[in-house]
């Protein structure tokens, strides 16, 4: 599967520790193209290759406003969404996301402040495009979760398939678009058991430091017309 990475609007990496907005970009009904969910990070690693972005705890966390509905009862969906954002902060423990260029996903790990937790987390999603105030994707519903086990090995599952199900039967992800997710999670689920990067990477230099303050999300970090031209 071929998926190619969206043009930077920005071409300069971030310097480490830089504050910057994670978000998720989409096509919402009668609201256009707009940020659906946007979480505040801090950089530890942004190069030609490799993106790094530490998410400490009670950092800022924007999400579409709306009645939910589907499994759960907590998808908003376009029509769901009032145009306007609840004002959230991120709960429960640091999560680091490593972003491989060009792979159409992330991987999260969280940090209990004394280790890794054992779940991997992978967050299937366009390729990260650099902008003026972070990063932008689009996330794709589905995810997969990995665990290695005492004797290396990986078990593998997936995660919201009910609602992938559920925005393909509204129409929202078309079939083709539903197949390049399913072959995404596909990939990845090879690449975890084939121990791919970042699963066998030393990952100690990107524990966060528990004396790291939340972060703010940048000014305009729901502007999509920032470096546009």
């Amino acid at each position: 599967m071929d998926i190619a990475a969206p043009i930077d609007t920005r071409t300069q990496p971030f310097a480490v520790g830089d504050p910057v907005a994670l978000r998720s970009v989409n096509t919402y009904g009668d609201h256009g193209e707009a940020v659906g969910f946007s979480v505040a990070g801090r950089v530890l690693v942004d190069d030609a290759d490799l993106t790094v972005v530490a998410t400490p705890a009670r950092s800022a966390v924007r999400r579409r406003a709306g009645v939910g509905s589907g499994p759960n009862g907590r998808l908003v969906t376009p029509d769901d969404w009032d145009g306007s954002y609840v004002e959230d902060t991120w709960f429960g423990a640091p999560v680091v996301r490593v972003h491989r260029r060009g792979t159409p996903w992330s991987v999260w790990r969280w940090h209990d402040g004394s280790d890794w937790e054992p779940d991997w987390y992978v967050n299937l999603e366009l390729p990260w495009a650099r902008t003026p105030v972070g990063f932008d994707s689009q996330d794709w519903t589905l995810d997969v979760v990995a665990r290695q086990g005492a004797d290396g090995g990986w078990s593998v599952r997936y995660k919201d398939e009910d609602e992938l199900a559920f925005f393909a039967d509204l129409g929202l992800w078309p079939a083709a678009m539903r197949s390049v997710i399913e072959g995404a999670g596909a990939e990845a689920t090879a690449a975890v058991t084939a121990g791919e990067f970042p699963f066998t990477a030393d990952w100690s230099a990107w524990v966060p430091d528990p004396a790291w303050a939340p972060v703010e999300l940048p000014s305009g970090w729901c502007r999509l017309d920032l470096g546009r031209g």
